[in-house]
């Protein structure tokens, strides 16, 4: 067994949590946007502060790992830099709404009872749902150009590809829930 392989095998477990992270979120995220009490958003906000360690020792078992089989074994190519750069990517997006998210729920789940309107479209901002779907494209597009090793233009086609496939699943999912929330009672 070399060291090599030690490393293929956390980054791989890396992938795995990163996965499982992001399951566990579009769960949560899809449970919290169809809450109608402060109860239900109070238990399906409790998986974030797992999900947040989760995700960030996930990421940093792909990049330390990753970084190490590039200067060990690879050297710098097209398909290694564009997954490097995604993974940053997929921490940023994951932060930013993280933080945004964290502050709309910290409001709701001090209250009781039913949600209120401005609860209600706190839990349901577009930029939840964008910032998943476009983690979880990224994602993808990292494992594609982990497998198939393509070069150049065609690796930067990959990541831009998952990208607009994102983002029209996160603009199919917001047409489709806003019509949702306009035939759902509120409180």
């Amino acid at each position: 067994m070399s060291l090599y392989s030690i490393a293929l095998f956390l980054h791989i477990t890396g992938a795995l949590g990163l996965f499982a992270g992001l399951a566990v979120d579009w769960t949560a995220l899809g449970a919290l946007r169809r809450a109608t009490t402060v109860d239900q958003v109070r238990e399906w906000i409790s998986v974030y502060p797992l999900l947040q360690r989760i995700g960030s020792a996930s990421v940093g078992l792909l990049l330390i790992f990753g970084l190490y089989m590039t200067v060990t074994a690879w050297g710098p190519t097209a398909w290694i830099s564009l997954g490097f750069f995604s993974l940053i990517a997929i921490a940023v997006l994951g932060a930013v709404s993280g933080i945004r998210f964290g502050r709309a729920a910290a409001s709701i789940v001090a209250g009781s009872g039913p949600l209120s309107i401005d609860a209600r479209v706190a839990l349901r901002r577009p930029l939840f749902v964008w910032s998943l779907r476009l983690r979880v494209a990224l994602a993808l597009a990292v494992v594609f150009l982990m497998t198939a090793k393509p070069e150049g233009l065609l690796a930067l086609g990959i990541v831009v590809g998952a990208l607009v496939l994102g983002a029209l699943a996160a603009a199919t999912t917001g047409r489709s829930e806003a019509v949702r929330v306009a035939a759902t009672p509120g409180p």
